[in-house]
């Protein structure tokens, strides 16, 4: 779709105001309504917060003081232990098992149990992860069930279940093995399908807000749900959002030249973000007591997955040299998560797979030695993800681009300075430790 100079010059000029007008209409519903306010962005949300306050809800004994309600919430959606005293269910986090841990186990009068495998952060299943839990459920309980929850319904991985092991969980009346979403997003459409629960994790927060008269209790649990509905897919209209379909759709004109946008837009968001990920990495001078032997490299922007700066020591790479597959590192990484990029920030490390049994011994002291800052998974030691309005860089580009075109960054460079920061702060508390292990 061409359009000419004119017609994109008048395009712009018309929307311009509209989108100034919306603006400011937003900024006042905020200052009266606090639209986007959320108690929830200064909580441990990852992996280990979601768990425990799954768990915490799911507890009849729970300081709630709703008894089993909400646990009869969640039973009731799923079918699952009819007639069981819920009352005097017990609740686990982090259950040991003879192949791993569960996130959330709920056992029933000891013969009945109900699991859930948390991937609310996206974690990469371990080898035979879900086949050994179905199985350890198996041996211990004559009713059982497994919730995977994963932010999009998406199924465990193929090293984690067999194709026949899924085939029988399908033919299986009760189920044994269901999937779970976080929030309202589009699922993939394969051969877990049979397997996917019709409702989320928001809609189980909703029931349970419903099921309570404690206001401060009820705030708790919409905050939760909304949470969960903004983080895990659902999507939200704006008053610019409005103000731009409605111009879009004035006539024929606006509608061909919108397009004509659309189609140039990739290229030129791309651009301003490979333009930006080079801004970080020249600001990001690091101590000197770090060393010159520090190896980092700043990966062009362009391939999804692929964006990345990294700072390692050539004695991090197993062979002792510069290895960059399987050399543990400091990385700050693009990855799709939550419906779009958003940037991960911490110690990845080579898979047991890729790696020698000294490595892999090393790797998981590493691993071992990092727990207390926090949950990492299987590829990453330690793992932190970027927050608030810097999880999305789709939704930053214009505001990356104004950064750009101010002295190149310098001076009201606040994007950039929080990955800066956020960076160098991750850097200096784990590579001591690094280092411990490696050897400096």
């Amino acid at each position: 779709m061409s359009c000419s100079k004119l017609e994109l010059e008048r395009f712009f000029a018309e929307l311009s105001p509209r989108l100034e007008t919306a603006r400011s209409l937003e900024q006042e519903l905020d200052r009266q309504l606090a639209r986007r306010f959320s108690v929830f962005r200064y909580l441990r949300t990852d992996e280990m917060g979601l768990s425990r306050m799954i768990a915490d809800l799911l507890d009849p004994h729970g300081d709630h003081g709703q008894g089993p309600a909400f646990l009869r919430c969640f039973t009731e959606r799923l079918g699952f232990a009819k007639g069981a005293n819920l009352a005097q269910a017990k609740v686990w986090t982090e259950r040991q098992t003879d192949n791993g841990r569960f996130d959330i186990v709920v056992e029933f009068n000891g013969e009945c149990c109900l699991a859930i495998e948390n991937k609310s952060n996206f974690a990469d299943d371990q080898s035979g992860q879900v086949e050994g839990y179905l199985k350890w459920l198996k041996r211990n309980y004559p009713e059982h069930i497994l919730v995977y929850l994963h932010p999009d319904a998406s199924g465990p991985s193929e090293a984690s279940i067999a194709p026949e092991t899924i085939a029988e969980m399908k033919a299986m009346k009760p189920r044994r093995l269901v999937i779970m979403p976080c929030g309202s997003s589009e699922t993939p459409d394969d051969q877990f399908d049979d397997l996917r629960l019709p409702f989320s994790l928001a809609d189980w927060l909703a029931d349970c807000r419903r099921e309570c008269d404690v206001d401060r209790l009820r705030w708790y649990l919409r905050e939760a749900e909304t949470h969960c509905e903004r983080s895990y897919g659902g999507n939200t209209v704006t008053t610019r959002d409005s103000a731009v379909a409605d111009f879009v759709l004035k006539d024929k004109s606006n509608v061909a030249t919108a397009l004509a946008v659309h189609d140039a837009w990739p290229g030129i968001a791309e651009e301003i973000k490979r333009q930006f990920l080079e801004l970080i990495y020249e600001r990001l001078t690091l101590p000197a007591d770090f060393g010159k032997r520090q190896y980092v490299r700043a990966a062009r922007a362009g391939a999804q997955n692929l964006n990345y700066i990294r700072i390692q020591r050539p004695n991090w790479s197993p062979s002792g040299v510069d290895d960059v597959e399987n050399c543990t590192s400091v990385r700050m990484e693009e990855q799709w998560r939550r419906g779009g990029p958003n940037w991960a920030i911490g110690v990845r490390s080579p898979l047991d797979a890729e790696v020698s049994a000294d490595e892999q011994e090393r790797r998981r002291k590493l691993h071992k030695e990092l727990e207390h800052f926090g949950k990492g998974n299987q590829r990453w030691a330690y793992l932190e993800w970027a927050e608030g309005k810097h999880t999305n860089w789709d939704r930053l580009v214009p505001e990356m681009y104004e950064e750009l075109k101010v002295d190149g960054g310098d001076g009201g460079a606040t994007i950039a300075a929080y990955f800066v920061r956020k960076f160098k702060e991750i850097a200096s508390q784990t590579i001591p430790i690094i280092d411990r292990i490696y050897g400096s």
